[in-house]
């Protein structure tokens, strides 16, 4: 049966587009690390990583600024705007693709350079494992990635999520496949990285076709629009801040495993966080429309609360629900797809990013409201003020304990103690409703959950799982609070 609802398929597209390519990950991980071994299918790990935050920190906030403000465009029905800001935000990630592209020749043609004088930088070639060769083609494909973020942002300020999952999907799926395909030919880390980006050329420029196929009219002028030049980078800037709190929160320790405790439990420990992140994406991913669609609807009639209310219990109750489940199943299914070897290495780690997500998914709806209100400046600090708290529960457990699990222990701890806080100023700011329930009743769910992982129980896991539900269903899913019809709109 079709869905009708386009709220619906949004949510859809967006959990696919988030989860199919990771299962797919997941499923060839094994042959991975077989064919690469532990220590390069570490480093093409901490690679990847590298490309996902030079792309988030330089493009300086864009993604949203380009969404909220084709979304708002379209809210007022002004082709003349909207046909203004996608150029202008072409210009700008122009420059910045251009600017980062030069960067990464200049750095070639300097290594170039050195290898004509020996051995002391020796040649490479298409089968090198080299870091510093991978990391200037990495950088080019950073460039290319700008372009992916413009394409993928006015999909979703149109919100066509079906458009920026489909053409995702199909990026991620070719990278892997020729990925598997050169690693089962022995091919180094070089190779891989060449091919991911001559893939992400090809796909962004079918992204580029199809935006102008869905914008009639549309075409790139050169002439400079410093208005909307001004508001994309006014939005962005705290958005932007807002990224760059993020990758040091959500990173950090990435890096700190790596050169504290080697490359190998680096691997284990990025596996389970990649993981552990792309559910967290996914749970976002179920209500990413609620940016574009707030700011649509605050130019229409300005009442968004109640999208508020109704997006949260969706996102919480779904998710909590998700995390519980994947904890009963993960060990089964761990040993059997890693082998029993493996998985001890990688269980402690994902057991506690189970826990971690618990509470952080608490995050997502206020993020996604209150910058698609444009509540940039009040979003950011409470963004600063929890992700801080993050930063040194790490750096502080890991201080006592240099342990990758402390990592984790101290960055759950400050969730515990910090979202409370957050729920209550943002009560205070918008909700207005009573504060006990906002900051007390809330929480109950995730930590019912997060003491059930805890434990580790069957008594345990029964009585806090009646627990959860009961005070999930008679706060997030009070009458007043959420509405149904809304969701299926």
């Amino acid at each position: 049966m079709a869905i009708s609802s386009q709220n619906l398929k949004n949510s859809g597209w967006s959990i696919i587009n988030i989860l199919l390519y990771p299962i797919a990950f997941m499923g060839l991980t094994p042959v991975f690390i077989n064919l690469m071994g532990e220590t390069q299918f570490g480093l093409w790990l901490l690679v990847n990583s590298y490309v996902y935050i030079a792309v988030n920190i330089i493009s300086f906030g864009f993604s949203n600024s380009i969404t909220a403000h084709v979304a708002e465009a379209l809210g007022k029905n002004d082709q003349d705007k909207l046909f203004a800001y996608i150029n202008a935000s072409t210009r700008i990630l122009s420059i910045i693709a251009l600017c980062t592209a030069l960067l990464a020749l200049l750095a070639l043609l300097a290594l170039l350079a050195l290898s004509a004088f020996g051995p002391v930088v020796p040649p490479f070639n298409i089968t090198d494992s080299r870091l510093d060769i991978v990391l200037v083609v990495a950088t080019l494909l950073i460039s290319v990635k700008f372009y992916e973020l413009l394409y993928q942002s006015v999909f979703k300020g149109f919100e066509r999520f079906d458009l920026s999952g489909k053409y995702n999907i199909l990026n991620k799926f070719l990278v892997l496949g020729l990925q598997l395909l050169l690693a089962l030919m022995s091919k180094g880390l070089l190779a891989l990285f060449v091919g991911s980006l001559v893939i992400n050329v090809a796909v962004v420029m079918i992204q580029g076709y199809i935006m102008h196929r869905i914008i009639p009219g549309y075409r790139f002028r050169i002439p400079r629009n410093p208005g909307e030049s001004k508001d994309l980078f006014a939005f962005g800037f705290w958005t932007w801040l807002q990224t760059i709190i993020s990758v040091a929160a959500y990173q950090v320790d990435r890096f700190i495993v790596a050169f504290a405790l080697g490359p190998i439990v680096a691997g284990y420990y990025i596996l389970a966080s990649t993981i552990a992140n792309h559910m967290h994406m996914a749970f976002g991913a179920m209500a990413s429309w609620l940016f574009p669609k707030v700011s649509r609807q605050k130019e229409l009639s300005g009442d968004t609360i109640t999208w508020f209310h109704t997006l949260r219990g969706f996102t919480v109750g779904l998710s909590l629900l998700t995390i519980l489940v994947v904890f009963l199943v993960y060990k089964p299914f761990f040993t059997l797809w890693l082998g029993p070897e493996k998985f001890a290495k990688i269980a402690p780690f994902f057991a506690l990013f189970l826990m971690y997500e618990a509470f952080l998914i608490l995050s997502i709806i206020p993020q996604f409201y209150l910058n698609g209100i444009r509540m940039l400046r009040f979003i950011t600090m409470l963004e600063f003020m929890y992700k801080s708290g993050i930063l040194a529960g790490m750096f502080i457990a890991f201080y006592l304990v240099p342990t990758g699990e402390s990592l984790l222990l101290g960055q759950i701890i400050s969730l515990v103690l910090l979202m409370p806080v957050l729920y209550f100023l943002v009560n205070r700011k918008i909700l207005h409703d009573r504060p006990f329930g906002e900051t007390v009743i809330a929480m109950l769910p995730s930590l019912c959950v997060g003491f059930i992982i805890y434990f580790n129980m069957g008594t345990v896991t029964v009585l806090l799982s009646v627990i959860a539900l009961i005070s999930f269903v008679l706060y997030f899913l009070k009458p007043s609070r959420f509405n149904l019809k809304l969701l299926l709109s």
